[in-house]
């Protein structure tokens, strides 16, 4: 017995024969009709685990960090064309709100920009990053 090729990258198939008593095949059919099932399967976890993104947590940005208005947070997960939430805590967003901070990505990087630079450390919760472009 031979097992289902999970192909990389997965494949998401929407017609998928459906079986019944009445369906005449052997084996090697129905194992084909597995195996798109399998594949949907890794598909979509892929998927949700693309969307769920990859978190940063515990940061703190000191106010003496900034360089001419800029800050940045360095992380394999970022890409260029990552979406990025930034979660201050909350007793760090007025003084984030005041500068008003900005952000940007490019590959390993995220790059903040300030108005004018927080008048204290900024305190940050969570950094949630997406990538959701490109395939699964």
């Amino acid at each position: 017995m031979a097992n289902c090729e999970r192909k990389d990258p997965p494949v998401f198939t929407e017609e998928v024969p459906k079986w019944d008593r009445e369906t005449v095949a052997d084996g090697d059919a129905m194992g084909l009709v597995i195996e798109q099932l399998f594949n949907n399967t890794v598909f979509n976890r892929r998927a949700a685990e693309k969307a769920a993104g990859s978190l940063i947590t515990g940061i703190t940005i000191p106010a003496s960090g900034w360089k001419d208005l800029t800050y940045t947070i360095e992380n394999a997960a970022i890409q260029a064309d990552s979406i990025v939430h930034i979660g201050y805590a909350f007793n760090s967003v007025p003084a984030a709100q005041k500068a008003n901070i900005r952000g940007r990505t490019e590959a390993g990087k995220l790059i903040l920009v300030a108005k004018k630079v927080p008048a204290g450390d900024l305190a940050v919760d969570e950094i949630l990053i997406q990538n959701l472009k490109g395939g699964v």
